[in-house]
């Protein structure tokens, strides 16, 4: 039997984790609700029809969940009209990830269509990204891109739907009220709170907190969780070590004196700085070594 964890031990707990994500939002016979509503919140924000119901297509399986290690976190599914909603949040990024989400669209609505199928049988895919980085320096907290001919702004389909939500510039009760009620829960630094706050108001919300509390408690569940976390604070220090020395070491010793040997000493010489922030973080050697290519030995030394 699964023993359970003391949610009193819980001082902080990442809204957008990974694993968290899939569970609110794609376990079957319990999410569907839950999904729906907030699929159903960014539609109203963008004055747009709402949906009566969804079926899941990427349910939640706790054996194939685990040890995910990539930062994208895919929820799929169709309503009843045959929409396909795709639903992904990104923890890190830049300025070219709008192609990265076009790409995702693409690939979505590509297989729509079985060898021999009419056109007629295209449904419309919506991307939903929830970015927890700036994508640019607008105010816009949500964006919803569509097809449209320049000068008359006459929309060419409906079957190409993206929306942008940049969490960053979130700012209370500045969006629809439901759309509101799921961003305070996104970025929220007490989620308990939020939620016992948000339930008064908003009846899903219990719902929510009850899969929360199911997921606290589950320490098979709270483990990958730990995992994910880990994962993504390794992540991170490596990508600021990596903005703060560039691989200019070994791009400079390499123009510089013109050798191959200029570069490989730059790039070892970024891969122990990066060793060196992750170690302090009481990362595993294991986990160091993995994510930078140096030896368990090279590791031990630092």
């Amino acid at each position: 039997m699964e023993k359970k964890l003391n949610t009193k031990q819980i001082k902080y707990f990442n809204p957008l984790n990974d694993y968290f994500i899939r569970y609110l939002f794609t376990d079957k016979g319990s999410s569907e609700a839950i999904l729906l509503d907030f699929i159903n919140s960014i539609m109203i924000n963008a004055n747009m029809k709402t949906f009566r119901s969804v079926e899941i297509l990427t349910p939640f399986n706790l054996k194939k969940n685990k040890n995910l290690k990539e930062t994208i976190v895919d929820v799929k599914c169709i309503t009843q009209n045959g929409s396909v909603v795709i639903i992904e949040i990104q923890l890190q990024g830049n300025s070219r990830f709008p192609e990265r989400i076009l790409y995702y669209w693409a690939s979505n609505y590509s297989k729509l269509l079985k060898h021999g199928e009419r056109y007629d049988e295209l449904t419309p895919v919506i991307s939903i990204n929830l970015l927890n980085f700036n994508l640019d320096k607008t105010k816009n907290i949500h964006s919803c891109y569509m097809l449209y001919e320049m000068n008359n702004k006459k929309l060419l389909t409906d079957h190409l739907q993206i929306h942008i939500i940049e969490l960053k510039k979130f700012k209370k009760n500045v969006l629809s009220k439901d759309l509101n009620y799921w961003l305070k829960i996104f970025t929220s630094k007490n989620l308990e709170a939020s939620m016992s706050e948000i339930v008064k108001e908003k009846p899903i919300m219990e719902e929510v907190q009850k899969k929360y509390n199911n997921f606290v408690k589950s320490r098979l569940m709270m483990m990958e969780y730990e995992k994910k976390e880990a994962y993504l604070y390794g992540n991170q220090i490596m990508l600021d070590e990596e903005r703060r020395l560039g691989i200019e070491e070994g791009i400079k010793m390499g123009r510089e004196e013109g050798r191959e040997e200029g570069r490989e000493e730059g790039e070892k010489i970024k891969a122990l700085s990066i060793a060196k922030s992750l170690k302090k973080s009481g990362l595993d050697d294991k986990f160091i070594s993995e994510n930078t290519g140096l030896s368990i030995e090279e590791i031990k030394k630092l």
